[in-house]
């Protein structure tokens, strides 16, 4: 019996902390499935309590692990600092590419400064809907997808991934036949506009969509080369086989997404052939759109502000050119560039989550219940540190990034980087614009682990709301190219309200830690 008794022992700490007395002992035995009756059939006492006290008696048969809520094996500081920041700028990795491509090759995927401003317009908008419509689905997919991951229920999780991205495609695929309708009824573009509108909206949507899978599994380094390989594909498709811009690009994108979706359906097929599961029942279709709704409403509304004054700025004057957007050169150059900023600053926002979040699970079981206030000061302390820290980075970052920019745009010529005074302008104000949101969406990870995802909704709403109505007013008064003031002060807000919630939280870390289970 004491050898049954050892291996019942054994199986119920597995990974756990040394049991503090009996009762913590008959816990993990409920927890086990272990009941009255268990133990009075399969191991002779009277009940789960009797169990225990003769179970607390083993406690020094084994070594326990660390004390920590989540035991972690961490690389050294530097380590992981470089790890996590290079990890943060995958995220960004598809614009950063786009970005650079542009200047040196003068095209990209879906950007090309070879082609006429009337077609720029109509795939720019065709770009900017195809984000904003995939801003959400790719929000959900991320958040269910991982969560299932991170419970090491792989076949869920590549079901909840396949449920979510066949549904979102199909969404797309209406869109796509409703634009199709609307525009054969209402004549919105012209005949041989409204081809590039829907091939860009369509192919790029699904793009945004297929690789949002791969995100899921932080699979980055793929993601970087399928983007390398769609700048590639374009090369042969226009200067070997003849077929012209933007042609070219969409013969590219429809190759490319084949291949994306072919090797990441693979990928869900061998997760779920592979693994064994529990079950494989998702929650019903209620609870899905319950929990996910506020992930998809951020991320609708966080594409829609980042897309938002461009076409304010476009539409002031494009009525004398006959659309109600006009592609404007200096306008998108100038927040093109400022998007290296936020690149390179989605890597700060990484580092600083993932140490919060470490320091985090080590620290909690260090204090005791009568430390709450030393414990919440703390972390309110290193989040001011962070802040600051933040702050320097951003600085020096967009001045950095202001420096190159200016000096090689006196030796690369100005078709492929036109960075006039209008630019420089926009870009200034955009790159400050950007450190800001970027500063916001750390405060949104860190809320999101939370589970204060309601904020964040309000906060982007509002950002959209004020970057919408100043942007507005002071580029139709005042100056066009003022529509980015509404960025930057839509910026500001989203971070304002972020900051502010911030504050409130780390004044009651314990309570909004423990509250987030």
């Amino acid at each position: 019996m004491s050898k049954r008794l050892e291996e019942l022992y054994l199986a119920i700490t597995k990974d756990r902390g040394e049991p503090l007395d009996f009762w913590e002992v008959a816990a993990l035995l409920e927890v086990y499935g272990i009941r009255d009756i268990d133990a009075k059939e399969e191991y002779g006492f009277d009940d789960v309590f009797a169990l225990a006290k003769e179970l607390f008696k083993y406690k020094e048969i084994k070594t326990y692990p660390s004390i920590a809520l989540v035991q972690q094996k961490l690389p050294p500081l530097k380590q992981r600092i470089i790890r996590n920041y290079l990890r943060g700028l995958a995220f960004a990795i598809p614009i950063f590419i786009q970005i650079i491509a542009t200047i040196i090759f003068g095209f990209a995927l879906w950007s090309n400064i070879m082609i006429d401003e009337a077609t720029a317009t109509i795939i720019a908008f065709g770009t900017f809907l195809a984000m904003i419509v995939t801003g959400g689905p790719a929000q959900i997919i991320g958040r269910k997808g991982l969560y299932y991951l991170k419970m090491h229920e792989y076949v869920l999780a590549a079901k909840s991934i396949k449920v979510l991205y066949l549904a979102s495609f199909a969404k797309i695929v209406l869109l796509t036949l409703f634009f199709f309708l609307f525009n054969s009824l209402f004549k919105v573009f012209e005949h041989n506009f409204f081809p590039p509108f829907i091939l860009s909206f369509f192919l790029l949507s699904v793009l945004f969509l297929s690789i949002s899978v791969y995100y899921v599994f932080e699979e980055y380094g793929k993601i970087a080369l399928f983007f390398l390989l769609g700048v590639v594909i374009v090369v042969p498709i226009h200067y070997i086989v003849g077929i012209g811009f933007p042609w070219a690009q969409f013969l590219a994108l429809a190759l490319l997404d084949l291949i994306i979706i072919y090797f990441g359906f693979r990928k869900l097929y061998h997760l779920r052939k592979t693994t064994p599961s529990e079950g494989e029942l998702l929650p019903r279709t209620s609870m899905l759109v319950y929990t996910l709704l506020p992930f998809f409403l951020y991320g609708t509304f966080y594409f829609l502000f980042l897309v938002l004054d461009k076409l304010i700025e476009w539409n002031v004057y494009a009525l004398d050119r006959g659309f109600f957007i006009w592609f404007d050169v200096e306008y998108e150059v100038g927040t093109d560039l400022a998007l290296i900023v936020l690149v390179l600053l989605m890597g700060v926002l990484e580092v600083v989550v993932y140490e919060f979040l470490y320091m985090l699970n080590d620290k909690v079981v260090h204090y005791s219940l009568w430390q709450v206030k030393e414990f919440n000061s703390y972390f309110e302390k290193f989040y001011k540190r962070v802040n600051r820290l933040f702050t320097i980075f951003a600085f020096i970052t967009i001045i950095v990034i202001y420096t190159i920019v200016k000096t090689l745009s006196h030796y690369v010529s100005a078709d492929r980087l036109p960075f006039t005074e209008i630019s420089e302008y926009v870009f200034i104000a955009s790159a400050i614009a950007y450190a800001f949101l970027t500063s916001g969406l750390m405060n949104t990870l860190i809320l999101f682990s939370f589970s204060r995802q309601k904020v964040v909704v309000q906060a982007i709403v509002i950002a959209v709301a004020i970057d919408f109505t100043v942007g507005v007013i002071l580029a139709n008064i005042v100056d066009q190219y003022l529509a980015v003031v509404g960025l930057l002060v839509g910026s500001i807000t989203f971070w304002l309200i972020t900051f502010l919630y911030m504050k409130k939280v780390f004044k009651d870390l314990d309570y909004y830690y423990y509250a987030a289970f």
